[in-house]
């Protein structure tokens, strides 16, 4: 009895090991948008003349 008991436990943990990470990751990538789905984000350069030296 203890040996099926440990044949039926090491199985139960050997698939969990495999399915958890891969049911996680695959959360992972269907919940990440691509890039052309996110808005743009504008950087604009300072404006010449800003600063101290503006100041003076």
């Amino acid at each position: 009895m203890k040996r099926a008991h440990r044949t039926a436990h090491a199985r139960i943990w050997t698939v969990l090991g495999i399915v958890l990470p891969l049911a996680f990751f695959a959360i992972l990538a269907l919940r990440q948008t691509p890039p052309a789905d996110r808005p743009a984000v504008l950087i604009e350069a300072p404006a010449e003349g800003s600063g101290e030296e503006a100041a003076q």
